[in-house]
Parts: structure tokens; sequence; C-alpha cells
């Protein structure tokens, strides 16, 4: 993850999504086709039904009980992911209330999302287990104030 003594950067390599929360999944995959080359989406209610994905869950720490619909679109380089908060208490929602519609995080792909997470002292917001990538976990990194949204890392 550190690149070298003299060098004390986190190495995250190549940005592979980037999540913009909306108030609602399929109009803004319809904006975004309709204008673009892009699709089809893949939506996805998470955690899906009957999935241990829901032991998965947490949002500051603590278990957490949210449901959101996500919609992903694939480009030639980066993916977009569409997230619609559905139910629950969870970081989605409090954007929405903060900010409005928009960009919400940058997704990188880590070995070792936790020690990531120390290397640049950022606690944990949410975190759970990925639909698309059975194993993996996906955690987002309270990185708003040093860096003007949050990142996501995911390992596997």
């Amino acid at each position: 993850m550190i690149n070298n003594e003299s060098d004390h950067r986190i190495d995250l390599g190549p940005v592979m999504q980037v999540g913009i929360v909306v108030r609602d999944a399929e109009a803004a995959v319809r904006a975004w086709t309709e204008r673009f080359k892009l699709g089809p989406a893949k939506f996805v209610d998470w955690p899906p039904p009957g999935s241990n994905l829901e032991e998965t869950r947490t949002y500051h720490g603590q278990p957490g009980n949210f449901r959101m619909r996500l919609a992903f679109l694939e480009t030639a380089s980066v993916q977009l992911e569409f997230i619609e908060p559905l139910e629950g208490d969870n970081i989605y929602s409090d954007w929405l209330a903060e900010h409005g519609e928009g960009l919400h995080h940058i997704l990188f792909h880590v070995s070792d999302p936790t020690a990531v997470a120390a290397g640049i002292d950022a606690p944990v917001l949410q975190s759970g287990g990925s639909t698309l990538n059975p194993g993996a976990i996906w955690s987002y990194l309270d990185t708003q104030a040093m860096l003007g949204c949050i990142v996501e890392l995911k390992d596997g």
C-alpha cells in the first residue's frame, strides 16, 4: 500500500467507479442513457432478498438496517453507480439531506481496506458485502472534509 520509506502516500491504483446519490435511480439512468451511448443498465436492490448480506451492513460502526436500489452503467474505463436510498439510516439519505443529488464517492479496489483507512486516518462510515462480487466487502471512508467526497474501498 505505501510506496516506500520516503513516500508515505498510499497507492490506490485506477478509479473503478464513480458513485452518484439520486432520489430515483430509474430516472437518473434514463437521463444518462437518453443523452449518452451507455447501457443497458443493471439494477440491483441491496441487500437482495434472502441473501446473507444483511449481516454485513454497518452504519457509523454499528450494525445497520438499510436498503437501497443500485443502478450500474458501464463506460470504457469507469463504472457509474446510481444509488437510491430506500429505507433505514444510511449515508446516502444523509448525503441527500445535506447536499442533494450528485457525486457521492469514488471507488478504488485495494487488497487491504483496513490498512488504507488507517493510513489516512479516516473512519469507516458504512460498509457491507458486495452483490456483484460475492465475498468482497466495501467500505466508505469519512474523507469528505479532507478530499471533498467520500472514498469507497473494495477488496477482492
